[in-house]
């Protein structure tokens, strides 16, 4: 006898938490993908320096070789950007929850009790 299919239905606290996580691992990415992105800009730029005082040598070519790098490093980012941004339109901003510390006493607090 089979046993029947499993179904899953996300409830809508899920489907928030998944968008945020999702969200999240995009944008620890594009920090990582500026990073490298940076990176192989600084060579380029060092590399036309360079070139001011060192011509074509072996090294400077090196550092130009880097160049293929920016442009698929760039598509990456701005695609990055866009799904952050749309997640930014989908996820719903939650207000801020002013907690109380723990044993402050206020407005929360009965009359007559003590804490010790």
């Amino acid at each position: 006898m089979p046993l029947p299919p499993l179904t899953i239905t996300l409830s809508d606290g899920q489907k928030l938490e998944v968008l945020k996580r999702y969200r999240s691992t995009y944008v620890e990415e594009l920090k990582k993908l500026e990073g490298a992105l940076t990176e192989v800009l600084t060579a380029l730029a060092e590399a036309d320096f360079l070139t001011g005082y060192l011509g074509e040598q072996p090294e400077v070519i090196e550092l130009r070789k880097r160049k293929v790098e920016t442009e698929a490093l760039e598509r990456r980012r701005q695609y990055l950007g866009k799904i952050i941004e749309r997640l930014d339109q989908v996820i719903p901003q939650q207000p801020a929850v002013a907690v109380p510390p723990p044993n402050a006493g206020g407005a929360g607090a009965r009359p007559g009790l003590k804490r010790y």
